[in-house]
């Protein structure tokens, strides 16, 4: 860079220059004689370079501030799209843990339903197959009842045979 160019031209300057020492009470002091028209030239050249350096290092720290800016906001964006997408991921967890639980209710009360409907279906056969059998009883009981009046009939009426009958053999 130009400036630090002509700054270290103006220290060689110094350096260079001629030394002058005065005793004043209590101490020394110390001056330095340097060539004014050089010192100058060295300003002006100083000065004329100062607003590129500046207008250059102006934009670089405007772009730097730039970059950063959009870093942060990058950052932000980042950072809001991670919140989001683990704000989903908890949404859906969630969703699925509730459709779990709700699926466990669904079959707990499907098993009791099964159980209610299996316990009211036998019930249901036993008084079916009960009434079938008071049923089948009551007709083995009138075909007994048929049987002893048939037989009673046949052996108070002695000469009859098998007139009184319907050609239907019971025994059949």
């Amino acid at each position: 860079m130009e400036i630090l160019r002509i700054l270290e031209d103006l220290e060689a300057l110094g350096e260079a220059g001629e030394k002058w020492y005065t005793r004043v009470v209590p101490g020394l002091i110390s001056k330095t004689v340097i060539d004014a028209e050089q010192y100058f030239s060295l300003l002006h050249q100083l000065r004329s370079a100062l607003p590129e350096e500046m207008t250059t290092a102006s934009q670089v720290a405007r772009d730097r501030e730039r970059i950063v800016r959009e870093a942060h906001e990058e950052r932000a964006k980042i950072l809001e799209a991670a919140r989001e997408q683990a704000q989903l991921l908890i949404s859906n967890d969630e969703l699925v843990r509730q459709a779990e639980q709700r699926a466990e209710e669904i079959l707990g009360q499907a098993r009791i339903d099964a159980e209610a409907v299996r316990a009211e279906a036998e019930t249901w056969a036993r008084g079916v197959v009960e009434r079938l059998e008071n049923y089948v009883g009551r007709i083995a009981a009138t075909i007994d009842k048929t049987k002893k009046a048939l037989v009673s009939q046949t052996s108070s009426s002695p000469g009859r045979g098998h007139e009184g009958r319907s050609g239907v053999d019971m025994d059949e």
